[in-house]
């Protein structure tokens, strides 16, 4: 059966002026429409074109079809629902159809007094199908998928996508679309497919709906915007979603994770605490807890958050996470239960953070048993106890346990010091049986040591040798964060030695910048690299002892000011050097001349320093290196292999070798040494990769095969890994 052509219209210039003068106008005629409340609103917005000719209502109606915009759809579907030429109903019908074959249908349902007498067969509007949220509230980020079917035979299905960041970003992401239901089916299986370690589950339009308020929130709060998808389809998602007549009903999910262990959930909370996401940090709280003091979820989130603007709490790290012994308790009851829906769980962990008197204001805030002034870290030790509600563990009470001992007698302090001391050493002396298990206690008793020594010092600020233990504590922990509170305390309170102090103070400041915790940021290395500078010369003001000169001469290379290293070098060589330090200032001083590719004055200092402290680390490969810069390849290989007997591990030496052996075609011996490097150091991508382009050379092509996918499986992106492959694949082209 042929398609009925549609017929050409005649129109005089002043309709098609009026045509193209309302068409430009068509979105604020869907916008009246959009308010209007009765048939006879709906009617006076469509006024202006019930005023046109019948060849320009026809016109505008043609023109609106090609229109891909949901106004356009609105507009028709008014035109069809109110127009009382029947030509023109069925021509916005038709128009209607041809909105629909690209996926555009209208957001508007006219307000119709009285069923026409003849019913047409109109876009159904939409209803709501499902909704799906992935149970990952825990996490700090969800995303919500509400869906509505819609148009003929309910066949398409309105798609809105939402990313929620409740840390910092809000609506973070958001999609609207239409697609066939086929498709969508399609869409949820493959999200379903994806999604392994996240269970999906269903929500309501009303659930949906808490959720999107609640990230809108973290946008108003944190003063970013939503995304510019979820700004741009603001009309649909209000009349879909936050303004629903039949939202369905909210059961409370909070969607957190169920399986959580006790644990999780009281290190979930302390994250969530720390990053700002105090709705998650309440919902993590039992319903008869002790630490929402009545308030509800709005006013104790709002409470946090006034308390967030003025702390900043950031950059939360875990000392260790346990549950203590059993403490004694009543009577055992054949049966009882109660070790399977009670738990204990106790948490040593430190946070930066600003003081505020609003602290006070939270019954969550413990107190910090030790601060760094610099970075603002504070350190606490807490105990959580949990109870089962439902299947899902959560928190009851918290308990400040670096507070509590703050009050115990001075003779019980020092006693529970030496139980933890004895119980530490006693560890390192089993520690063969049980690797893991031992790193692991050293981690909690140590961490717990350090609060029993801040109660300690508190009582007796005075006792040098109690502030002193306790750093000693500290550099065995690894922590320069938590060495530097305790160095800083002996240079204000004991004069004596203050210059050693100051220096260890420096060092470890120097050695903060440089670890991994300022790797992201370099404002803070720059901050404690001044600071050590500083520290530095308070140190040559109390004590002008040649170790102060040495590592500011290293602080100065490590910034690169190579002149002002040299200086402090030359000061400290002038100051009669034992033979310890004359090596570290050889060395610095070979380090200079390099730098200043002054090979040929760098090699004395070297020189210099194996024959003082041949062990010094690195001085072999240093003095290997000059050589071979000047083309000395025989003295190089001396010092190489020196290198190579002296600090096995260091993969350097191996390499220069191999490429001096190859540079002389010497290929057995470059493949002997490039062995050996392997077999010394096995997860070394880099000597494997060597290795593999002796073989390749030497024709062994399976060796090489299997060296280079090796070094591939433990480095794929080193540069020589690909380098090497691409010098066996173009050979094996030829």
């Amino acid at each position: 059966m042929s398609r009925k052509k549609e017929g050409s219209t005649s129109l005089s210039p002043e309709d098609s002026q009026q045509v193209e003068h309302l068409l430009a106008q068509y979105r604020q005629i869907a916008a009246t429409l959009h308010d209007s409340r009765t048939q006879a609103d709906a009617e006076a917005a469509l006024k202006p074109f019930m005023e046109l000719s019948e060849a320009a209502q026809l016109a505008f109606i043609k023109a609106l079809a090609r229109e891909i915009a949901a106004d356009a759809a609105d507009v028709l579907i008014a035109i069809n629902a109110l127009s009382a030429s029947k030509e023109m109903r069925k021509d916005a019908r038709r128009g209607l159809i041809r909105l629909e074959a690209s996926k555009t249908y209208p957001q508007w349902t006219p307000p119709i007094a009285h069923q026409p007498a003849v019913q047409l067969n109109i876009a159904n509007p939409p209803r709501f199908w499902k909704g799906l949220v992935t149970q990952s509230r825990d996490q700090g980020e969800m995303q919500l998928m509400l869906t509505w079917e819609q148009g003929y035979d309910y066949s398409d299905v309105r798609l809105l996508t939402f990313l929620l960041d409740y840390w910092r970003d809000g609506v973070k992401d958001a999609s609207v679309e239409t697609i066939s239901k086929r498709r969508a089916n399609e869409r949820i299986n493959t999200w379903h497919s994806q999604t392994t370690e996240i269970t999906i589950v269903d929500c309501t339009i009303a659930e949906g709906k808490r959720l999107i308020e609640e990230a809108l929130s973290v946008n108003e709060w944190r003063k970013t915007t939503p995304s510019t998808v979820y700004r741009n389809n603001l009309l649909v998602i209000n009349n879909l979603i936050m303004q629903a007549s039949d939202p369905g009903a909210d059961h409370g999910q909070s969607f957190i994770n169920p399986e959580l262990t006790d644990q999780e959930v009281a290190i979930n909370f302390l994250g969530a605490w720390s990053l700002g996401d105090f709705g998650l940090a309440y919902d993590f709280l039992s319903q008869n807890n002790s630490l929402n003091e009545g308030l509800t979820r709005e006013e104790w989130v709002k409470r946090h958050r006034d308390w967030n603007d003025e702390a900043h709490p950031a950059r939360l790290e875990l000392g260790f996470v346990r549950e203590p012994e059993q403490r004694q308790s009543g009577l055992w009851v054949p049966g009882s239960t109660r070790l399977s829906i009670r738990k204990e769980t106790e948490i040593g962990w430190s946070v930066e953070l600003t003081d505020t008197q609003l602290s006070g204001t939270l019954r969550d805030m413990p107190m910090g048993t030790a601060i760094n002034k610099e970075t603002g870290r504070h350190w606490f030790w807490t105990s959580y106890k949990l109870a089962k509600e439902g299947d899902a563990w959560r928190i009851q009470s918290m308990a400040d346990e670096g507070a509590g001992i703050q009050a115990l007698p001075i003779g019980e302090l020092q006693k529970r010091i030496k139980d933890y001391e004895d119980a530490i050493e006693q560890a390192i002396q089993r520690r063969e049986t049980n690797v893991e298990a031992f790193f692991e206690e050293l981690s909690w008793r140590f961490t717990q040591l350090l609060h029993f020594y801040d109660a300690l010092i508190a009582r007796l600020p005075l006792d040098r040798k109690v502030c002193d233990d306790a750093y000693q504590r500290a550099v065995a922990m690894g922590n320069p964060e938590r060495t530097m509170v305790y160095l800083e305390r002996l240079a204000q309170r004991f004069p004596d030695q203050r210059g050693d102090v100051l220096r260890s103070l420096a060092a470890t400041q120097i050695a903060y910048a440089y670890s991994d915790r300022t790797q992201y940021m370099p404002e803070r290395r720059g901050h404690f690299l001044a600071t050590a500078e500083t520290t530095l010369q308070e140190a040559m003001q109390a004590d002008s002892s040649i170790l102060n000169y040495i590592l500011q001469a290293e602080l100065f290379l490590s910034m690169q000011r190579n002149d002002e290293a040299e200086e402090a070098l030359l000061k400290a060589r002038a100051m009669n050097p034992g033979r310890d330090e004359e090596a570290a200032i050889e060395s610095s001083l070979g380090t200079i001349a390099m730098r200043r590719e002054r090979f040929e004055d760098a090699i004395p200092h070297f020189q210099r320093v194996t024959e003082i402290k041949s062990d010094t680390p690195g001085v072999w490969f240093n003095l290997g290196f000059a050589q071979r810069l000047l083309s000395r390849f025989d003295e190089a290989e001396a010092s190489y292999k020196r290198a190579v007997q002296q600090e096995p591990h260091d993969i350097r030496a191996y390499s220069e070798l191999t490429a001096i052996y190859m540079n002389r075609d010497e290929r057995q011996e470059a493949r002997r040494i490039a062995e050996q490097g392997v077999q010394t150091n096995p997860e070394s991508a880099h000597l494997r990769a060597l290795l593999a382009s002796v073989l390749f050379e030497l024709g062994d092509a399976r060796g090489a095969q299997k060296q280079i996918e090796e070094a591939e499986a433990i480095d794929p992106e080193l540069e020589i890994i690909q380098r090497v492959r691409q010098q066996m694949n173009a050979a094996k082209k030829r």
